[in-house]
């Protein structure tokens, strides 16, 4: 995501998710620590910056990681296949790049037609998260090895 596009991004976010959404336990994951630029996307129609995604960096033991998210669209661009390219084309760019897993908080059954099931099939969780909402997609044999907490980037794994 370019900085105009990254500039731009936090009003659609308070668009989709509220003023609040900040309070997440995700957003600990964002704090002090910049996005992964390489992975973060922006959808443009004619009138302009309609969505995007992001991905941050995070610690689970022995791999590399990805937060993805926020991936947020605009209502009115909402069913029209945005949210979908953004999430694949991202995700390819991760895959490409060699990282072993991406981690997402989200409902499950969306994030289901995207190859993500919940951490907890391998013993992976945020601290003080609804399990429920914890996601995982392996993208090496090595990220479907890994298992125990999802840490920030800034938090030193003991």
């Amino acid at each position: 995501m370019d900085a105009e596009s990254a500039s731009r991004f936090p009003a659609i976010l308070d668009i989709c998710f509220g003023p609040d959404r900040t309070s997440k336990i995700a957003y600990r994951f964002r704090d002090g620590v910049p996005p992964c630029d390489r992975f973060g996307l922006a959808a443009h129609a004619e009138e302009g910056m309609i969505g995007g995604i992001q991905y941050w960096p995070c610690r689970v033991a022995g791999v590399t990681a990805r937060l993805l998210g926020p991936v947020a669209v605009l209502p009115a661009w909402r069913g029209r296949g945005a949210a979908r390219a953004l999430v694949n084309q991202s995700m390819d760019l991760v895959a490409e790049a060699g990282i072993d897993l991406v981690v997402l908080v989200g409902d499950a059954a969306l994030y289901r037609q995207y190859g993500f099931y919940p951490a907890s099939a391998q013993s992976l969780f945020i601290a003080d998260e609804n399990p429920e909402r914890v996601q995982i997609r392996p993208l090496t044999p090595a990220g479907a090895a890994a298992s125990g907490e999802v840490c920030t980037a800034s938090k030193v794994l003991a």
